[in-house]
């Protein structure tokens, strides 16, 4: 088994070794080393990266038999052999970050602990964001608020953080968070008075070193909730976006840094009039369109019938159209709309006769014959299209369905709906 460097030195960057073995992993070349500092993905933690030799560190696992897997960039371990002596290095940004995280995720789940009484069940260091699960639906009032404080007082604390291994005799006197998953020698990362946790992870020396601790979001998760959080780097980053953002909301609303919240509100309360007020002019336009539409529609028996087609109209004004007039008795609409996208909509009204399903399949032939075109619908309304057209193939279309519903023999309303 290669010696774990990063469990007593997460500070080693550059170090030597002699390759064990060369081997593969999924079809990638691999390395395994006498010893090493790479950490391989574990415990919630990323791998690290950089460089051994001449060859760039992608990925680094850890095998069922427990040996240490250094897979590199396909073709990087040529010429590399068992016995040779490597110059290794990691990617000493990437590691601290991780240290930042891991570190941080420790006081914030026994801050969690403090004030709300409920431990961590699992955790994620994600390339952006972290996150702990916590066993509860809800938390308790200003729960998030008390632990996001309580951990950043223990940052600004500066307390050490100490590695080092117990024997399962030792762990009755350490008061862990949880038990750990394995036995025998039982490496405790304790940040100091503070927190006790089994972990293999990196760490920081001390609790300054993580910097801020910012909480994200909390969401509930069926009968759990996921906190999201950043440390240090990421939250220092996070912070600044946000300040770039908030400066650039300030100068387009001319409003203080701590008015732009109330004058965002106010636009949205504006914008949610405008709607209603659109959407309200939208419909007395439609009924007047209707009433229109409906003074020059054709008689034909005891039915009267809507046929329009309109150059790129939106579908929901034609839906919205369609619902107005088949408010009338004994109508039948046959709308279209050209464009890159044509569409049909055929509607009638209860106690008019016709199936505009069937209408419009007859239709869609004519809009594409090559069966591009697709829809469907019931015997009163159906809808369709999807397909580029011109207003004269939709004209063609309409015309289509309105031949092949007058050559229907005349059923009632009801025996149409059943069919």
């Amino acid at each position: 088994m290669a010696l774990r460097l990063y469990r007593t030195d997460a500070y080693l960057t550059s170090f030597t070794a002699r390759v064990a073995a060369c081997v593969t992993h999924k079809g990638t070349p691999a390395l395994v080393l006498d010893q090493t500092a790479f950490y391989p993905e574990a415990g919630g933690q990323p791998h690290d990266t950089g460089t051994i030799a001449h060859a760039r560190v992608m990925n680094v696992v850890e095998d069922a038999n427990g040996e240490i897997l250094h897979v590199l960039e396909s073709g990087a371990s040529d010429g590399l052999q068992p016995g040779d002596e490597v110059q290794c290095s990691i990617d000493w940004a990437r590691r601290f970050d991780h240290m930042q995280q891991h570190s941080g995720q420790h006081v914030l789940s026994q801050a969690f602990i403090r004030v709300a009484g409920l431990d961590t069940i699992a955790i994620h260091i994600g390339q952006s964001d972290c996150t702990i699960d916590l066993p509860a639906p809800a938390l308790p009032t200003n729960a998030i608020e008390r632990a996001e404080r309580e951990a950043n007082a223990i940052v600004m604390e500066d307390r050490p953080i100490l590695a080092y291994e117990v024997s399962d005799a030792d762990l009755p006197a350490i008061p862990l968070r949880r038990p750990p998953k394995v036995s025998g020698a039982i490496r405790i990362v304790e940040v100091k008075d503070y927190d006790w946790s089994a972990c293999g992870g990196t760490h920081v020396r001390n609790t300054a070193q993580i910097g801020l601790i910012k909480i994200i979001k909390a969401e509930k998760r069926g009968a759990e909730t996921r906190i999201t959080f950043r440390c240090g780097g990421r939250a220092f980053d996070d912070y600044a976006r946000l300040s770039a953002a908030t400066g650039r909301l300030m100068e387009a609303l001319s409003a203080g840094r701590y008015d732009v919240e109330q004058a965002v509100q106010k636009l949205i309360a504006e914008a949610r009039a405008d709607r209603k007020a659109l959407q309200d002019a939208q419909a007395r336009l439609i009924a007047y369109e209707a009433a229109e539409l409906l003074a020059g529609a054709a008689h034909e028996g005891e039915q009267l019938w809507v046929t329009q087609a309109f150059a790129g109209r939106d579908p929901s004004e034609l839906r919205a159209l369609a619902k107005q007039l088949t408010g009338t008795s004994r109508v039948v609409v046959l709308l279209g709309a050209s464009g890159d996208k044509a569409q049909l909509i055929f509607a009638r009204a209860q106690d008019a006769t016709g199936d505009m399903a069937a209408a419009l399949r007859c239709a869609l032939a004519v809009l594409s014959p090559d069966g591009a075109a697709k829809g469907g619908g019931a015997p009163a309304f159906a809808q369709g299209g999807g397909v580029t057209a011109d207003l004269a193939r939709v004209q063609a279309a309409i015309a289509a369905a309105r031949a092949w519903l007058c050559d229907q023999p005349r059923t009632t309303s009801v025996s149409a709906d059943k069919s």
